[in-house]
């Protein structure tokens, strides 16, 4: 977690120095910045400024040196509105703030409700690591019945259960492997059978009850989002994330998740060894009396959240928001995520009153939340030194990985390398929040958002003005 030292003396207290001193030298406009004291007390003055040793006048124009000498002032003076004023921004919202001290260095509508996109991702990203820890896996399981020809098949929930072939990875990079679970199956069906008899399984019962399988699509969402590939259905049995190709990061969906992973994984038992010809396949929860056979587990959240932020995968966000209101004793619907993610944003002392989540992922045009509101949560993590600091860790870096590996291009590339955000894109959003590490190696965290009738062209003017904090860094004034 990149840890840069404080501001210094905080904006406000500068600004009531700098009125201070143009009072008492009588040069209030020598900086040339309008600077306005009307309603400035003298209480403000004086606890703004420490006692320095008492002076005496000897002339108009003679006065006792202070025998300490005064550091100099800062006042900031470079401004970004001409950057926020660009058209391809649309209605913009956004703030900047010190994540020392959680001071605002500039802010345009930061308390205005906005629809996040996959910036929500940074919320569902702490609210998983808040709720599930680091360490948490999704185990996969097999299970035996009292008849030796049926075997049940337990869904753990986990979406990145892959039917690729021993040594070739999916997009989720040491994934669980469904032929690994199928030949566990065999060989530990083996071991109770006389030696010499095959394994004869006729019957696959898969028990998706994890959470009900036909809430798997948020009304919300647009349907071609599976056709395009940013999103699957979401059940608690599917394997690749339900891509028609593993390795495509934006790969077209199938549709029918569960049924391709139940067949997947019968060819799968022949492979290893199963001689039956045909094999059954039913869906119904199965007892928790059962004794099992075998299981693979998928990769820690750990791992599971930074692969979501790099690259903003959709699926994985909501299968962490249905284990994260299962974990919450929540049924793990798609209409309990998001009391859950609140519940869990609210643990970290971030204000929720106000804000909706209808989803894990951002797709969902109906979640409102401020930029403040994201903004204190990025404060939140990179103060942190605890599990959260992991999801500074996964943001993408501007021209380096992820979501952002071919942004801050051309006049924008200076901040190449020192830009760490959460990209966004639905339709009436266009939304880009982290933190930069500006020019004078000071970091300030920014949450900004274009909304209304923007396009595409709204990101290298988010861009713009992220780098425009970048130059101004400790200066960045807030007009």
């Amino acid at each position: 977690m990149p840890q840069s030292p404080s501001f210094g003396i905080s904006r406000r207290i500068v600004g009531s120095i700098a009125l201070a001193v143009a009072v008492l030298l009588g040069t209030g406009g020598a900086y040339g910045l309008g600077i306005v004291t009307a309603g400035l007390s003298a209480d403000v003055i004086a606890d703004s400024v420490a006692p320095e040793p008492e002076a005496v006048v000897q002339s108009a124009v003679s006065r006792t040196v202070p025998s300490v000498e005064l550091a100099a002032l800062r006042i900031p003076t470079c401004s970004i509105q001409s950057l926020v004023e660009s058209e391809e921004l649309g209605d913009f919202s956004g703030v900047v703030v010190d994540p020392l001290t959680n001071e605002v260095l500039f802010q345009r509508g930061g308390e205005t409700f906005v629809a996040p996109a996959s910036v929500q991702k940074v919320l569902t990203a702490v609210a998983a690591l808040t709720v599930l820890g680091p360490d948490t896996i999704f185990t996969t399981t097999t299970l035996s019945t009292e008849d030796p020809d049926v075997v049940v098949l337990r869904a753990g929930g986990d979406l990145t259960l892959s039917a690729t072939p021993e040594g070739v990875d999916s997009v989720y990079s040491g994934a669980p492997k469904l032929s690994e679970l199928a030949d566990l199956t065999i060989a530990a069906i083996r071991t109770s059978l006389p030696e010499g008899e095959s394994v004869t399984i006729r019957e696959l019962v898969v028990d998706a009850s994890l959470w009900n399988p036909e809430d798997n699509w948020r009304e919300a969402w647009a349907s071609s989002a599976r056709t395009k590939g940013y999103m699957s259905r979401v059940t608690p049995l599917q394997i690749d994330g339900d891509r028609f190709n593993p390795g495509a990061v934006m790969g077209e969906r199938s549709g029918d998740p569960m049924p391709r992973a139940a067949f997947a994984f019968v060819s799968a038992l022949r492979e290893a060894g199963n001689s039956s010809r045909y094999v059954s396949v039913s869906y119904e929860e199965a007892p928790d009396t059962l004794t099992s056979l075998a299981s693979v587990s998928s990769r820690p959240v750990s791992e599971l959240v930074t692969y979501m932020l790099k690259e903003s995968d959709n699926t994985l966000a909501e299968m962490l928001g249905r284990h994260i209101a299962l974990s919450q004793g929540l049924v793990g619907s798609g209409d309990s995520v998001g009391e859950a993610l609140l519940a869990a944003i609210a643990q970290r002392g971030i204000e929720i009153e106000g804000l909706v989540i209808d989803d894990a992922s951002g797709l969902s045009g109906d979640n409102r939340v401020t930029p403040v509101s994201v903004a204190a949560v990025l404060s939140e993590v990179y103060r942190s030194e605890g599990e959260i600091s992991l999801v500074g860790e996964g943001l993408p870096i501007a021209g380096v990985d992820g979501s952002l590996d071919d942004r801050f291009s051309g006049e924008n590339s200076v901040a190449q390398g020192r830009v760490f955000a959460k990209t966004g894109s639905i339709q009436g959003t266009r939304s880009l929040a982290g933190w930069v590490s500006a020019e004078d190696d000071t970091d300030a965290v920014f949450a900004f958002f274009a909304n209304g009738a923007v396009t595409d062209e709204a990101r290298e003017a988010l861009e713009s003005l992220v780098v425009g904090v970048y130059s101004c860094g400790a200066n960045l004034a807030d007009f």
